[in-house]
């Protein structure tokens, strides 16, 4: 496969954990690479703000989340702590192995928005993603590849998240992914 797709997505994002699940019909199409970032750095950056900040979006969004959840058949239950702080997070799977990252960020995901766990406290973190893990969360250099990240998506047009990257065409949304795939097999 000569295409790459990079996904950027926090783990704060329900978009993003729904796109995250539809990974495999572009993985047939493309080379994938997960890119942590952080959505409130790219909001800052942006002048976007989260869709709940806006009661009527934020109304729209839980009924929007409902229905997607049913459409892929993915359970989704909205957290009890919304939103949290993803910052930890986003650097342990920064600094994961790249060839681990689907499997650990689909595993948070799932612990945030399926079993309501706080993937903010460091202690279930540990317990998700194991000591060693968690203790490169510290890293200067961890910390500063993910504000790489963040900056780059930004630079880029990110104002949100999910957003894919093929080449320098931009799509942003889960619901992007049928153009995404539209456009690659046109190509």
């Amino acid at each position: 496969m000569s295409k790459t797709i990079e996904f950027f997505y926090d783990i704060a994002s329900p978009y993003s954990f729904l796109a995250a699940t539809q990974i495999p019909r572009l993985e047939k199409l493309a080379r994938v690479v997960w890119r942590p970032f952080l959505i409130g750095g790219v909001f800052k950056a942006s002048g976007n703000m989260m869709p709940g900040a806006n009661p009527f979006k934020g109304q729209y969004m839980l009924k929007d989340l409902q229905r997607l959840s049913k459409y892929y058949d993915e359970p989704l239950r909205f957290p009890s702590r919304f939103p949290i702080n993803s910052l930890n997070a986003m650097r342990a799977l920064t600094a994961a192995d790249p060839a681990d990252l689907p499997a650990l960020t689909l595993k948070l995901f799932r612990a945030y928005w399926v079993d309501d766990r706080d993937v903010a406290d460091v202690a279930v973190l540990t317990e998700l993603l194991g000591a060693d893990l968690m203790a490169k969360t510290q890293d200067d250099a961890v910390k500063a590849k993910l504000k790489e990240a963040t900056e780059s998506a930004a630079q880029r047009g990110a104002f949100g998240a999910p957003t894919f990257f093929v080449g320098d065409d931009m799509y942003f949304g889960e619901d992007r992914i049928f153009l995404i795939e539209h456009d690659l097999k046109g190509q």
